[in-house]
């Protein structure tokens, strides 16, 4: 099916939508959650009342919202809200001993990235949490890892300690902190980086590769992948990308 199509990718903190038109990711809001669902909803489907969508292809790790968010945009906007969910039809084959478990952020990351690169290929989504997920040629999404996202890493100071500050997440260029709070900084940030390098590392050789794409997307994945030493192709609308392929394929098998 043709046809510009409004994506929404509700995330832990905020709900991301955008219409994509074919290849053109265009109109992107991103909506916190700490607006309140149903005035979010309302105001995504005033915005995108006007841009003429065939459909929307909805992707939810927030159970509580994602039935506001789908029945509120059906209702408003006049058209069907399909629901990326484990057991929807995918290009890609679901080896994931719990497919069930899955979200629908991580299955439209590796449907993206076959989409780009093939098979096999490496996403890293710096989100509220870091999560690495995998596809291979011959057994498709395989898994993947779960970890701290960076702001996690920061609040944790604040959160377990008497005297250390609250700080929200920045780059750094220097290792050696001359303060408590730019040490705090450089022990976050470059630890951070070490991890994402170390996880990556292990994930090609628990897959016997050399040599495999690494695609990164999520709100910091520019900021702590600058002058990274890996070669990573930084892709900020692979989520919203893959919910609209996977939505297309939905559509053609029906």
């Amino acid at each position: 099916m043709s046809g510009s199509l409004l994506t929404v990718d509700i995330g832990n903190t905020s709900a991301t939508v955008a219409v994509v038109d074919g290849t053109e990711v265009r109109e992107l809001r991103r909506f916190p959650h700490r607006a309140g669902v149903e005035e979010n909803v309302a105001r995504a489907a005033e915005i995108y009342a006007k841009a003429g969508v065939a459909g929307v292809a909805l992707g939810s790790v927030v159970p509580d919202a994602t039935p506001l968010w789908r029945d509120g945009l059906s209702r408003r906007l006049e058209c069907e809200v399909w629901e990326l969910t484990p057991g929807a039809p995918l290009e890609i084959p679901v080896t994931y001993p719990d497919p069930a478990s899955i979200g629908a952020d991580r299955l439209a990351n590796a449907v993206a990235a076959v989409h780009k690169v093939g098979a096999p290929a490496v996403v890293a989504d710096f989100g509220t949490a870091l999560t690495f997920d995998i596809v291979t040629e011959a057994e498709g999404y395989i898994g993947g890892v779960i970890a701290p996202g960076l702001d996690m890493m920061y609040s944790y100071f604040g959160e377990k300690t008497a005297l250390l500050p609250k700080l929200t997440p920045a780059p750094r260029a220097q290792v050696i902190g001359k303060s408590t709070a730019d040490a705090m900084h450089a022990g976050a940030f470059f630890g951070y980086r070490g991890m994402v390098r170390e996880i990556f590392t292990e994930i090609r050789k628990e897959l016997g590769l050399v040599e495999v794409s690494l695609l990164a997307t999520g709100g910091f994945a520019s900021e702590v992948l600058r002058d990274f030493d890996e070669s990573v192709m930084i892709e900020p609308f692979l989520t919203l990308e893959g919910l609209a392929a996977a939505w297309r394929f939905a559509h053609s098998a029906s």
